[in-house]
């Protein structure tokens, strides 16, 4: 439009420098820009966010596809309880213990003892990770394992990027954007299925197939 200002195009060496300094400015730090104090807490927070994004970006798929395949396979494999936030009270209760995991007969793990394998799983999986956000990645050389990457947030190499898709700097400026945005996307969308979940007492899924077939009646005015 005639008069209108061209809108500024910035690299995404920029954006995240932007990004940083909002930050800093929203969470009105009490240490000066640039000390050392500012920087560790600021540091501290960002990598938060993208720690907390990433496991609402596992958490929204997690919740959806357990959900949807009931009922796209329900007449065929006995999933049991698929609603993200009815799946504990199901797995303590004495009705999942002869549940078939995956639907292979035999293959129960279900009960208290599914409970102490998830979180056997869990101690391995997640204790390895962890431990190496603590420690720094100069601090697994030890133990043999070498990463590239600039801290522990992005660590890089063949196990974390094993498609070298951090190898242009450029370019991962602007995936690191794209997946801050992604991360708050999904904070939000679990944040609405908690509602979601508060307020009509189903799943996600249900609640958009029960919308798209009456749209009219089927939304947030029926529950005011």
């Amino acid at each position: 439009a005639p008069g209108a200002r061209p809108v500024p195009v910035v690299s995404g060496a920029e954006a995240v420098s932007q990004l940083m300094t909002d930050r800093r400015k929203q969470l009105g730090f009490e240490a000066e820009p640039g000390t050392v104090d500012c920087r560790t807490k600021l540091e501290r927070l960002f990598d938060a966010e993208v720690v907390h994004g990433r496991w609402a970006q596992l958490a929204v798929p997690g919740c959806l596809i357990p959900e949807a395949l009931q009922r796209v396979l329900g007449d065929k494999v006995e999933f049991g309880e698929t609603i993200w936030w009815k799946v504990g009270a199901y797995k303590l209760g004495d009705q999942a213990a002869e549940l078939d995991y995956l639907g292979i007969p035999g293959l129960h793990i279900a009960g208290a003892q599914g409970l102490a394998i998830i979180a056997a799983c869990q101690f391995f999986l997640m204790g390895g990770p962890e431990y190496a956000r603590y420690v720094g990645l100069r601090g697994l050389e030890p133990v043999g394992i070498f990463l590239n990457g600039t801290d522990a947030t992005y660590p890089g190499g063949g196990i974390f990027d094993p498609l070298g898709l951090a190898d242009d700097a450029a370019k991962l400026q602007e995936q690191k954007v794209a997946e801050i945005k992604h991360g708050r996307l999904a904070m939000v969308t679990m944040l609405a299925f908690a509602v979601q979940a508060a307020v009509t007492k189903a799943g996600p899924v249900d609640n958009l197939l029960s919308f798209l077939a009456d749209p009219a009646h089927n939304n947030i005015t029926a529950y005011l």
